[in-house]
């Protein structure tokens, strides 16, 4: 299958997986932290690093990486939620909502880990 069109198949499953996701945790009012983002951006980036580390075909890899987990996790809709709590004057639920965004590095980096260890 040709790549393109592996990223797109993968991000298509990925962004219906993120929605559902949503849909599953709903943000309420708009002034709370915005848990649904933080789990797919933690989740996706931790098995994104497992991904990684795992010795897979680079199709495998294009679908999976590219196509399922960057249409899972998203960095525009952190970004819009950022500015609407911050917005809302949701100055903590805003800090709080940033901080456990920018802990996806230390979560790739675990699924990478956990990869290896696994696979070892």
């Amino acid at each position: 299958m040709h790549p393109a069109a592996l990223v797109g198949l993968g991000g298509a499953i990925g962004s219906i997986a993120r929605w559902g996701v949503s849909e599953a945790m709903p943000p309420g009012t708009g002034t709370e932290v915005p848990w649904a983002t933080i789990a797919v951006n933690l989740l996706g980036a931790l098995l994104l690093g497992a991904l990684m580390a795992a010795s897979l075909q680079t199709e495998t890899l294009i679908f999976l990486g590219t196509g399922l987990l960057g249409g899972f996790t998203t960095m525009s809709t952190f970004g819009f939620e950022t500015v609407r709590l911050l917005q809302a004057d949701s100055n903590t639920a805003a800090a709080v909502y940033v901080f456990l965004n920018l802990l996806a590095p230390l979560a790739a980096w675990l699924g990478w880990q956990l990869s290896e260890a696994f696979l070892a």
